[in-house]
C-alpha cells in the first residue's frame, strides 16, 4: 500500500468512531441524550455543507498565494541556505 493509501486509515478510523458515537447517542433513551444527539447530528451535518466553494479562478488564485507563502517560510527556516545541515 502507499503512503497516500495509509493516510486514509486515521481518516476512516476517526469516521467510524464518529458514527459510532452519534448512532449511541441517537439511540440512548430519555434526558439530555436527545439534545445531545440533535448537536452532533447537526454538526456533522453543517460539516459537510460546501460553503468552501469559490469559482476556480479565485481557488487557483488562492492555491498559488498559499505556495508562494510556503516557498518564503521555507527560505526563511532555511536561513536563505540549502537545506538543513548545510553551513
Amino acid at each position: 500500500m502507499t503512503a497516500r493509501g495509509l493516510r486514509w486509515i486515521p481518516v476512516c478510523a476517526v469516521a467510524a468512531l464518529w458514527c459510532v458515537a452519534l448512532t449511541r447517542a441517537a439511540l440512548e433513551i430519555g434526558g439530555a441524550a436527545a439534545g445531545v444527539a440533535a448537536v452532533v447530528a447537526g454538526g456533522w451535518g453543517l460539516s459537510v455543507l460546501p460553503v468552501h466553494c469559490v469559482p476556480k479562478s479565485r481557488a487557483d488564485e488562492q492555491a498559488a498565494r498559499a505556495r508562494a507563502a510556503a516557498r518564503r517560510l521555507v527560505a526563511r527556516v532555511r536561513g536563505g541556505r540549502g537545506g538543513p545541515g548545510d553551513g
